[in-house]
């Protein structure tokens, strides 16, 4: 390889794992796409330009740009490396590890000229390019989080059906990678109610979503009636858990003026309830929880559902909540971690490239959460022990945790 960024020892973890991306491929695409992924990592930036300037070629900088754009035109490489680095990553996933599924969208307001920005109405606001994301994340080692499938479309494409053809297909390609293996989290800030109905109605899917359309969600299961059956239903456990709030927060809620997060402590009461969903044979759990009023937490009830497995013990309910909190954060870590590449600044103009472009930097994204570890979870803001630092609280903790 001529490059110097390809020749340099510092780009052999990477440039190892790139080439078992390529397995199967020809001498010129696998090179190229070990120069991108190698290229991307180095410059933190997926404008053609900086990746061709850090490859070091021996030619002009120009041509290399013409190169690296030639070969981003092929077609056939978005579904040949996103299966790659799913196959591969999909071997890490295990039985109850949790699949995190994400949805979120790319911007280009003022963008004119990229390939199905826009539909017929250019002053439609129902432009830029959608994206579904999905991670996995194993409790036990909850700062690590796993990249596995990232998926770009544009409603305005040819090929559209529809977002939830979208998503439901990406959760079907990783449930066929990993054998059935882990349980699907859907963020219901990004993901509609009836995208969150379809992958209920997945058969063989395990599922985990909080569920806010109570009325929604719970008609196709006939028995319940809510939020009727909310208020009226006993919560018999209940649980502390400890919630990071921002100085913000503090500030109007707490009456504090040393501009710090503080941690509260929270007692959350819950119950569940098993049900099996008609006309599947299908498992299902409605974990029910309610939080105390407080001045600055009035009283909350709030519904979740899980399916494909019986969750009857109070710790496999709590288990599960504790994870959803977890799984919250894992997709905003996720989000965070590409926003560090600017992807709303994509200079590509074509479909295609654009969708390949995004297949590249998953696999960046998953070298550098995975591999290197260079990114991890932080942000806890709800657990189900204190959070460890000398920070403000609302009650007392032993030494040994508050350093």
């Amino acid at each position: 390889m001529t490059s110097s960024a390809l020749r340099s020892s510092a780009s052999l973890p990477i440039r190892s794992f790139s080439a078992q991306l390529c397995k199967g491929l020809g001498l010129v695409q696998s090179r190229f796409v070990q120069q991108m992924i190698v290229g991307i990592h180095r410059t933190q930036s997926l404008h053609l330009t900086d990746i061709a300037r850090s490859l070091g070629e021996d030619i002009a900088l120009h041509a290399t740009h013409k190169r690296l754009s030639r070969n981003l035109a092929r077609k056939d490489l978005t579904g040949f490396i996103s299966n790659a680095l799913l196959q591969r990553a999909a071997r890490d996933v295990t039985q109850d590890m949790m699949l995190v599924v994400n949805q979120y969208s790319l911007s280009k307001r003022f963008a004119t000229r990229m390939e199905y920005i826009r539909g017929a109405d250019r002053s439609s606001l129902d432009d830029g390019y959608h994206v579904c994301d999905i991670s996995g994340v194993d409790p036990s080692t909850p700062d690590v989080y796993i990249p596995l499938l990232s998926r770009l479309w544009s409603r305005h494409a040819p090929d559209y059906h529809s977002d939830e053809s979208e998503i439901l297909s990406a959760v079907n390609q990783v449930y066929s990678a990993t054998a059935g293996r882990g349980v699907f989290y859907c963020q219901e800030t990004s993901i509609p109610d009836h995208i969150i109905l379809a992958l209920i109605h997945q058969p063989n899917l395990r599922t985990m979503f909080r569920v806010d359309n109570h009325e929604t969600a719970f008609n196709f299961i006939r028995q319940l009636f809510l939020p009727e059956t909310l208020s009226h239903f006993e919560l018999p456990h209940g649980k502390l858990m400890f919630k990071l709030v921002s100085a913000a927060f503090a500030s109007q809620w707490l009456n504090r003026s040393d501009n710090e997060p503080v941690e509260l402590s929270l007692f959350l009461e819950f119950g569940g309830l098993s049900v099996q969903l008609p006309d599947m044979g299908k498992h299902a759990t409605i974990i029910l929880t309610r939080n105390p009023p407080e001045r600055y937490s009035p009283t909350r009830n709030l519904a979740y559902l899980t399916t494909g497995s019986k969750v009857n013990k109070p710790e496999q309910q709590w288990s599960l909540l504790m994870n959803h909190f977890l799984a919250q954060n894992a997709a905003i870590t996720a989000i965070d971690h590409k926003s560090r590449f600017n992807q709303s600044d994509f200079r590509v103009l074509t479909y295609d490239r654009l969708q390949l472009l995004n297949v590249l930097l998953q696999a960046v994204s998953h070298y550098e959460a995975f591999i290197e570890v260079t990114l991890r979870i932080e942000n806890h803001i709800i657990t189900s022990d204190p959070h460890r630092g000398n920070h403000p609280r609302n009650f007392m903790v032993p030494t040994d945790i508050s350093v």
